[in-house]
């Protein structure tokens, strides 16, 4: 059986996963919190006279003998191919961006090869991210790639919507990417919720029904009129007048930066638009997305979950230029 180790490695998690190539299927799975953050911190404070890469290679290694336990296998050799925030400035080596216009076949992908050694036993490839004048991104383009393979009918132009701490809205154009855009949404909200005179006002708990339905859908609204920092204090007002419960308004916060980073697709110019989210943030903005009457194909959470796999598989095979399996040796 042909397989291969995807490392898709963020600044605060870690996932590990085998992968069988033939259906791209996951075998099983290694989750952690060691993100690149937290391993550049470690690797800081251990002085390793070996390096940051070979520090880092043996964080993968340990995480490949944990995956090894939990499925009683053998994986000495399989090739890893790691994406995301590890082939940044504080990751296993910082790999120069792509440039745009970037191919969503991969192919203009810059890539490093680690060839096996006795300490490291895993070949393995690290992919870097893409930049633009103004934005960077390390990940979502991989994520971009996967999605677009498991697309049926796709017609070469959308805009790829993928949230979390740092949303990304990447535009695609006849096969290419011509641009794409960073919205703080996540980390915004987490320091709204937490750090600033708001957390005061907020609680997170148990969903309240209907009413943290209808807070989140007047938050959609609210920040869909583009006037974020003169909305945000509103938050503020409904708990000291009584008009939310602070659970409820917690929702209501959420949908506030939620409509304000999508009220822009509300302007799309006829482009299609493609939700790609997994966990609770899918139906929170496919939600919001109704709200605002922006017409959607909104993948599921299964689809999302494979792109990572697939676009690293499609990235490294098309490179290879298909001279031989990349998989000689490895499995």
């Amino acid at each position: 059986m042909i397989q291969f180790l995807s490392c898709d490695w963020g600044t605060s998690s870690f996932r590990l996963r085998l992968v069988r190539v033939e259906d791209m299927r996951i075998i099983g799975e290694y989750l952690s919190e060691m993100g690149v953050q937290q391993a550049n911190r470690d690797y800081l404070n251990a002085k390793d006279s070996s390096g940051r890469t070979f520090f880092y290679r043996k964080l993968i290694k340990k995480a490949v003998r944990s995956l090894e336990s939990e499925l009683h296998l053998d994986l000495a050799q399989t090739m890893i191919i790691c994406s995301g925030m590890a082939s940044s400035s504080i990751g296993i080596d910082e790999l120069p961006y792509a440039e745009l216009p970037f191919p969503v076949d991969g192919s203009r992908m810059n890539i490093q090869f680690y060839r096996p050694t006795e300490e490291m036993d895993h070949p393995l490839f690290l992919l870097s991210g893409v930049k633009s004048e103004s934005d960077v991104m390390r990940g979502e383009e991989t994520q971009l790639i996967g999605i677009i393979l498991q697309l049926k009918n796709f017609d070469g132009s959308g805009v790829f919507v993928f949230p979390g701490t740092h949303s990304k809205h990447i535009t695609v154009s006849k096969q290419v990417v011509t641009d794409f855009q960073t919205y703080m949404t996540g980390e915004v909200f987490w320091l709204m919720s937490r750090s600033s005179i708001l957390s005061k006002s907020v609680s997170e708990g148990e969903e309240n029904g209907d009413a943290s339905e209808l807070a989140f859908i007047e938050g959609v609204r609210v920040g869909a009129k583009n006037n974020l920092l003169g909305s945000l204090f509103q938050v503020r007002t409904n708990d000291l007048f009584g008009k939310l419960v602070q659970n409820d308004n917690f929702h209501f916060l959420s949908g506030l930066l939620i409509g304000n980073e999508l009220c822009n697709l509300v302007r799309n110019e006829r482009r299609p638009v493609f939700l790609c989210a997994e966990g609770p943030l899918h139906y929170w903005y496919a939600k919001a997305l109704e709200i605002l009457r922006v017409e959607a194909k909104v993948l599921s959470p299964q689809e999302v979950r494979q792109a990572v796999v697939y676009g690293q598989f499609e990235i490294v095979n098309d490179t290879i230029n298909h001279e031989k399996s990349i998989f000689l040796g490895s499995f």
